[in-house]
């Protein structure tokens, strides 16, 4: 008799909750202007997740439901 199923879980994969699925993040880092004037502006950063790695999905075992 052949076994059609392993007895591997499956492991159920859920959209990331860090970037939403895009796979990377946006971070605000404030930049002085100059060395003069304290009046700055803020800069928008893009980086990869490092939740998911960039793949904008993640295993429920990584997954915090709490936050």
């Amino acid at each position: 008799m052949m076994k059609l199923f392993s007895n591997k879980e499956l492991a159920m994969i859920v959209t990331c909750p860090t970037c939403d699925g895009d796979g990377d993040v946006q971070y605000e880092v404030p930049r002085p202007q100059n060395f003069n004037r304290d009046v700055g502006e803020i800069d928008i950063i893009s980086s990869e997740c490092h939740h998911c790695d960039g793949n904008g999905e993640i295993e429920v075992d990584d997954v915090d439901f709490d936050d």
